[in-house]
């Protein structure tokens, strides 16, 4: 799914911000954007408002940081989800995967049964 986003002027300096349906964050650094599932990787929760200075976001709920042009986790538990930005005549585009089907309570609960009994 393609994303409008606005123009690159558009876009706050150091800071992440939701898109589209919330599921995707977008992080300017000078001219360039960046875009990310909106997912820490610690806790599942939500990094828009989460902070970037010197080439790194930090997740605003527990400090988690990553380098904004790879998604890598500092300290080495992986990577964000990077998602392709396109930038034409100054307007910000992000190809985003289409939203998963909303699941029913019984693939819920199977799903996690399933990650608890591996220890995810």
């Amino acid at each position: 799914m393609r994303i409008s986003v606005g123009t690159v002027d558009q876009l706050p300096v150091g800071r992440c911000v939701a898109v589209g349906d919330g599921s995707v964050v977008v992080a300017r650094v000078g001219e360039v954007v960046v875009a990310f599932q909106n997912r820490c990787l610690h806790q599942d929760s939500r990094l828009e408002g989460g902070l970037i200075e010197n080439g790194r976001l930090t997740c605003p709920l527990h400090f988690w940081r990553y380098e904004v042009e790879t998604g890598r986790h500092i300290g080495g538990r992986g990577n964000l989800d990077m998602y392709p930005v396109e930038v034409v005549d100054g307007e910000v585009y992000v190809e985003a995967p289409d939203p998963a089907p909303p699941m029913g309570m019984r693939e819920m609960m199977l799903r996690h049964a399933k990650e608890w009994e591996r220890g995810d």
